[in-house]
């Protein structure tokens, strides 16, 4: 099961376990996005399944697994994907935040997840094993000034990720996240300013975004038998963000003539 499975991350995801074989179910808010990528995964020869799934709503969390289960017989992997945009959960800083404020957006990112993993776990261990995939973000390693609920959120989920893959590693269940920086979705592109795009693709030392392809190839690895020895763990795939001093590299590219002309960057790359 994909939450957000209907567009960006999740999206490429579902095609990618699609095109291996697997039989996803899509847990979106979004029924044409849905229910049109249930039709392109059917053309390529494949299986899925569309439930309309709020995160925010711990039935729909719910009637998602069992779903998943009733219709495949099974549960093997649960990728916490979705997210709530900042219109619907507003963040700031703490001075002006409110309790109401921050108990949305810990529901849309931390609770949703928790939820997941509840109603998960039981099917997997009915399976007799699975693997849990939680998307995390780099605001939960560093500071983001404006989106503090947003970072204690994905800091709250690498806890959480290590607490399922400790408490049921007996059951033969791995949970692990993956850490994303900056990511081009396709909201990426229509929402955010092309400054902003160049800014985060010039301090990134790979010196480009990420494409959902790019997350949903970790996320495959982490779900996958070629990291059956791995869980607990945050794995990185930020491009190397977090990584540098952020004070210092433009001295150094300075100094030693910088490649990267954000003048020509176009947001439309996805290399």
């Amino acid at each position: 099961m994909v939450t957000g499975g209907a567009a960006g991350i999740g999206r490429s995801l579902v095609l990618k376990l699609a095109a291996e074989g697997g039989r996803p179910v899509i847990a979106d808010v979004d029924e044409a996005g849905g229910q049109a990528l249930v039709e392109a995964v059917a053309a390529a020869g494949g299986q899925a399944l569309f439930k309309r799934t709020d995160i925010l709503v711990e039935t729909d969390i719910a009637c998602a697994i069992a779903a998943a289960e009733e219709k495949f017989g099974r549960l093997d992997l649960l990728f916490n994907n979705a997210g709530v945009p900042r219109t619907i959960a507003p963040d700031s800083e703490i001075a002006d935040m409110t309790a109401d404020k921050w108990r949305l957006t810990l529901d849309a990112h931390l609770t949703s997840a928790m939820l997941g993993c509840r109603y998960a776990i039981p099917a997997m261990i009915r399976a007799r094993g699975g693997a849990i995939v939680n998307t995390s973000s780099a605001s939960a390693l560093a500071a983001t000034m404006d989106l503090s609920a947003y970072s204690a959120a994905k800091a709250g989920l690498h806890a959480l990720t290590r607490e399922v893959a400790v408490t049921y590693g007996r059951d033969n269940i791995r949970c692990n996240a993956v850490v994303p920086g900056a990511v081009m979705t396709e909201r990426g592109r229509a929402t955010l300013p092309p400054d902003i795009i160049r800014l985060f693709a010039e301090e990134t030392p790979l010196q480009r975004l990420a494409s959902p392809d790019n997350i949903a190839d970790i996320a495959l690895f982490l779900a996958s038998d070629a990291a059956a020895m791995v869980t607990g763990q945050a794995l990185l795939a930020d491009g190397g963000m977090m990584s540098k001093l952020p004070y210092w590299l433009p001295k150094m590219r300075e100094s030693r003539g910088a490649r990267f002309d954000a003048t020509t960057y176009s947001p439309e790359r996805d290399d």
